[in-house]
């Protein structure tokens, strides 16, 4: 496992749609989820611009591996509309380094027995 193969995932979604959103996350091997509850503060035409005219959200934010991305990208379209405007707004960024292999096999969702690769 290279940090190369990870990404971190961000979601901005309508706070009603958070628990199925993070259950089916878990379902399709998201790791290392957390979520944090938003209000959005920009204007009203603004957030029509963007499509999220619902001021309550949530950020979600978790690690994926790279395969996974194109997995997790229908899951949104299918489930959660993510192709129509105002459902939300997904974006990974690749991860370059972490602070050594325990944290790497941690946000991997690896299995780890005694600080080790099993």
């Amino acid at each position: 496992m290279s940090t190369s193969e990870l990404k971190t995932l961000f979601i901005i979604i309508d706070r009603k749609n958070t628990e199925k959103l993070t259950q089916s996350l878990a379902m399709v091997g998201v790791n290392f989820q957390h979520e944090v509850f938003a209000l959005g503060t920009a204007r009203t035409g603004f957030l029509e611009v963007i499509g999220i005219g619902e001021t309550e959200k949530t950020l979600v934010v978790g690690t994926i591996k790279a395969e996974q991305v194109d997995l997790v990208r229908n899951l949104l379209e299918t489930e959660f509309g993510f192709s129509q405007k105002g459902s939300g707004i997904a974006f990974t960024i690749p991860i370059s380094a972490v602070g050594g292999p325990a944290s790497l096999y941690i946000l991997a969702g690896s299995p780890m027995k005694d600080g080790r690769k099993k």
